[in-house]
């Protein structure tokens, strides 16, 4: 929506939500905040206690994890599991952002965003790899991700360190990788495109398609595009900007298309480690109690959905 620039509006502009499609008011009520709370933090809670337990002991009997941990390329094996692990609690810190930004009203704008798109780049990393077709599907990918995120630091000739501060240069680290590759007779490296990896992610989450959309429309408000910022604006009643807050639909999208990928990418998880009932049980029982919390702002917002 883009407001006139000048001259009277004919509705109010400080409560009505731009958003195609949604009802009633842009502004989030106290309930509102606590029911979104309550819904990631459900999700977020379950996903990371797997991925804690999970790291804590040896990979259980009969698990894809445990198979690739005793076969020929264990080193690349645990490679890939680190960087799920990794990117997993990256994800968990993105959406604890999200919900800390939503609770406090001078940041509620345009920085959820942002959080949100990290949240779902982290979450697309884990989803990666454990889409593959195959073991060594999975350590093709796990080598693939690692080199690609070498590009930009060889690119620009930066020197890395280890988290025991050895260095590491990373041209000499991404050839390294691609050796690797030759190694094993796997393919060329491929191209690793995060908005795809997303993308398809929130396909298979919400099984609609759209996943590509969602992607550019974070990362039009993240890149401070002005048609994505615009739906943020918020004038007087003259039409005057006067700042930027995140309406009400905008927010409990967002935070549904969070809980898809957290929802998706968790039971993947679950299923590679195993599918052991007690992780299965919580993962079930945390998506069902989050989208039990979420569900009536949802068909306020949407009733005819």
């Amino acid at each position: 929506m883009v407001e006139p620039a000048h001259g009277r509006v004919d509705w109010d502009p400080t409560s009505y939500d731009p958003t195609p499609g949604a009802q009633g008011t842009r502004v989030l009520s106290a309930a509102d905040i606590q029911q979104i709370s309550q819904a990631l933090l459900l999700l977020v809670t379950a996903v990371e206690r797997v991925t804690i337990e999970s790291a804590s002991a040896k990979p259980p009997i009969g698990s894809d994890a445990l198979r690739l941990f005793q076969g020929p390329e264990t080193a690349h094996a645990l490679d890939g599991m680190l960087t799920m692990r990794y990117a997993n609690m990256s994800a968990f810190d993105h959406v604890r952002a999200f919900v800390a930004l939503i609770r406090t009203p001078t940041v509620r704008s345009t920085a959820l965003a942002t959080v949100a798109r990290g949240a779902h780049e982290s979450l697309a990393r884990t989803w990666h790899l454990l889409a593959r077709t195959s073991d060594q599907d999975f350590l093709y990918r796990t080598i693939c991700v690692l080199r690609a995120e070498l590009r930009y630091p060889e690119k620009y000739k930066e020197m890395m360190r280890t988290r025991a501060g050895a260095p590491v240069d990373p041209a000499e680290k991404r050839q390294e990788l691609a050796n690797e590759l030759v190694r094993l007779g796997l393919p060329a490296p491929a191209r690793i495109d995060l908005s795809t990896m997303v993308a398809t992610m929130l396909d298979e989450a919400f099984e609609g398609g759209g996943g590509l959309d969602v992607y550019s429309t974070l990362s039009s408000v993240a890149h401070a595009h002005r048609y994505g910022v615009d739906t943020f604006v918020v004038t007087d009643k003259h039409g005057h900007i006067t700042g930027l807050v995140a309406p009400r639909a905008v927010v409990v999208e967002a935070a549904t298309m969070l809980m898809g990928a957290l929802s998706v990418t968790g039971r993947s998880y679950v299923k590679f480690y195993g599918a052991e009932a007690r992780h299965v049980e919580r993962l079930s029982a945390a998506v069902g109690r989050a989208y039990e919390a979420l569900e009536p702002i949802t068909l306020s917002i949407w009733p005819d959905e």
